[in-house]
């Protein structure tokens, strides 16, 4: 059943339509994406659904009394409030009792033998867990712990927090509220893979209600929707399933568009050619009749391809065989560690993913690969015949007040007209390519460094999170440009999606420690949690369309193989089984540790959230084995029964 629907839904700015007429309905603990090109409208559907914007025409249906929280992709906040207290604070009430037993505390006004303080502070913390205060600040502990902030962070008032935790933050008390709506706008754009990871197990599995969610991020998409909503060309299309299912069945769908545009324009090429020798042969009445046979024929229409960049790079000239070598190469800022003593060597045509937690050092090490940093000790070498290009997230190597079109030339060989050609690709028309740099949006800012990339004509690619302001499109058409690139690439990158497609190595930065790893991101996980068989991602072809795995294939197996497997496996489900019931058992232990305020004072709340989360996972990896072996040991002992002579 429906708890929010739109219909009839139009809005413009100035002269431009956003949309118009459009319509769709949100169910009952769905996870739906909103999808759709940059400036499309969709951060302003968001906006109109949660009562920010007024729609031009239409209408919004809510259920009645329906609760919804609201993401905004930038949160400005001056708040002098702790962030600990504003992500329990989610009423009036609850806020002010936090915050006066926190003062309270910290003066040990309670402690101070004034009776007055004694008699409040009991009173206070009464109230507060009458209210639901302790147990929320546990819930609060928990998300702010999974959303990636320290204990440090706690007790720092919102507004000295940096943009990406002030959403963070916004996000969390988001997630405590646990509103029966969530509209999310890029709610993965601040958060490394560790945190993206916790907030998509959280949505999909934790959450209760009902999420909208605007994201480029599909790695995401695929674990948390079921149901795909696209803006296209302003008309709004549902699909059923997650990304990778909508891609797949999109491009199924337009091919076959393709195929019946195909037929049809040469039946109406054939009644067309009827129609003109009919007529030069006055043969009228015929004429007349195949005019209104073609007249009424209904015409397919082909879906155009959103508008998005056309990236190709240019063959590389060959390198040495290799590429880069890192020499007991060490960095830090203070007493913080980066990494210490790294060998690393590259060689030519590997594709390498760079990951680890924000702040870990994966922009560092690029800019020290690039020459931009130096580094603590050791050194960096650069491969005979290398020639690089250096793609920086924040572009500061942009001048702000060139022109897009001398930004281009400034570092390039090509000319002016090849320069045109190529901004062209990057969708900088007409007189796009005269604006100053320091006007334009950061998608704009992005599309020109990967144009200046490009016309580099580099065999090594050194990117600094490529896709951060693109759009699925765009994101998609550079994944194929780097795969089909013959030079060497080492990018460091959040989007899941592209290490998957495009990287053939991982180097994880972490807690001071580097580390390789061969194969792509889901690879990298599988290593990562002991499981060399994790291929939970779907299986893509070059153009990123899904494929159907093969059909596994059962062996043929004795009764007495049977017998003995059937034995193994039904010892191995007692076993998982024990093992829930001790998770279990420590799970609801630490529930209530993480209920009681004193966790919170003598500092043990972080590592029992930690704690907690980790059973969590391993709770969800033995239910699910428990789940197939249950199935797989049913099937065994329907083959036993069937097997004649059988009597067991």
């Amino acid at each position: 059943m429906a708890i929010i629907s739109v219909s009839n839904l139009s809005k413009s700015f100035g002269n431009r339509d956003l949309f118009l007429d459009i319509g769709f309905s949100v169910d009952d603990r769905e996870r739906v994406a909103l999808i759709g090109p940059n400036g499309c409208g969709k951060t302003t559907i968001l906006k109109i659904l949660a009562g920010q914007v007024e729609l031009d025409s239409g209408a919004v249906h809510r259920r009645q009394g329906l609760s919804i929280g609201y993401l905004a992709q930038d949160v400005e906040s001056d708040s002098q409030v702790l962030l600990l207290h504003y992500t329990v604070g989610i009423t009036p009430e609850l806020l002010e009792c936090a915050e006066r037993l926190y003062n309270i505390e910290q003066e040990n006004l309670h402690m101070s033998g004034n009776a007055d303080y004694a008699v409040e502070y009991a009173d206070l913390t009464h109230k507060f867990e009458d209210i639901g205060g302790f147990e929320l600040q546990a819930g609060a502990m928990t998300i702010l712990a999974g959303l990636g902030f320290d204990e440090s962070d706690l007790y720092k008032p919102v507004q000295l927090l940096s943009g990406g935790q002030k959403v963070r933050a916004a996000l969390s008390r988001l997630l405590l509220e646990s509103p029966q709506l969530l509209l999310l706008d890029e709610p993965t754009n601040h958060l490394d893979i560790q945190v993206c990871e916790w907030l998509q197990d959280y949505i999909a599995n934790r959450y209760q209600g009902t999420a909208l969610i605007v994201s480029h991020d599909r790695y995401f998409l695929d674990r948390v929707v079921t149901r795909v909503i696209e803006m296209d060309n302003g008309v709004i299309v549902s699909w059923l399933g997650a990304y990778t299912a909508y891609a797949a069945a999109k491009e199924a769908r337009l091919e076959e568009q393709r195929k019946l545009y195909k037929t049809q324009q040469k039946e109406i090429a054939r009644i067309e050619e009827a129609i003109q020798t009919l007529f030069s042969h006055r043969k009228f009445t015929r004429r007349d009749s195949k005019v209104k046979q073609l007249e009424k024929i209904q015409r397919v229409k082909v879906s155009g391809p959103q508008k998005s960049i056309s990236a190709g790079f240019k063959a590389a000239d060959r390198s040495g065989a290799m590429v880069l070598k890192l020499d007991e190469l060490s960095k830090g800022y203070g007493e913080k560690k980066l990494f210490d003593s790294v060998d690393y060597v590259m060689d030519r045509g590997k594709k390498v993913g760079v990951v680890g937690p924000n702040g870990s050092g994966k922009t560092t090490l690029l800019k020290i690969i690039a020459g931009l940093e130096n580094p603590d000790s050791g050194h960096v070498e650069i491969g005979h015949k290398v020639s690089f290009v250096y793609f920086a997230q924040e572009f500061a190597a942009l001048t702000p007040d060139n022109s897009v079109i001398d930004e281009l030339l400034s570092d390039s060989d090509i000319t002016a007209q090849q320069a045109r050609d190529l901004l062209a690709q990057f969708l900088f028309m007409g007189d796009d390519a005269f604006k100053p740099v320091h006007v334009l949006s950061g998608g704009e800012k992005c599309r020109l460094a990967l144009a200046k990339a490009i016309a580099g004509a580099p065999n090594l690619l050194i990117l600094d999170e490529p896709t951060n302001h693109l759009d699925i499109a765009s994101r998609e058409t550079l994944e194929n440009a780097l795969l089909e690139f013959n030079g060497s690439v080492i990018t460091a990158s959040h989007d899941r999606y592209l290490l998957d497609r495009v990287t053939n190595e991982i180097v994880e930065i972490a807690d001071g420690k580097f580390v390789k790893y061969l194969g792509n991101y889901t690879e990298y996980r599988s290593k990562k949690a002991g499981d060399d068989t994790l291929t939970d991602l779907p299986m893509l072809d070059k153009r990123g369309r899904q494929v159907a795995p093969p059909p596994p294939k059962r062996p043929m197996s004795t009764l007495r193989e049977l017998e003995k497997q059937a034995r193994e496996i039904g010892k191995r489900i007692e076993e998982i089984e024990q093992e829930i019931h001790k998770t279990e058992t420590r799970q609801a232990f630490l529930t209530e540790a993480l209920a009681n305020e004193e966790t919170y004072r003598d500092g043990s709340a972080k590592e029992l959230s930690a704690e907690y989360n980790t059973l969590d996972l391993r709770l969800k990896e033995l239910y699910s084995e428990w789940e197939t072996l249950g199935e797989t040991h049913a099937e065994m002992e329907s083959d036993l029964a069937d097997i004649p002579g059988n009597k067991t």
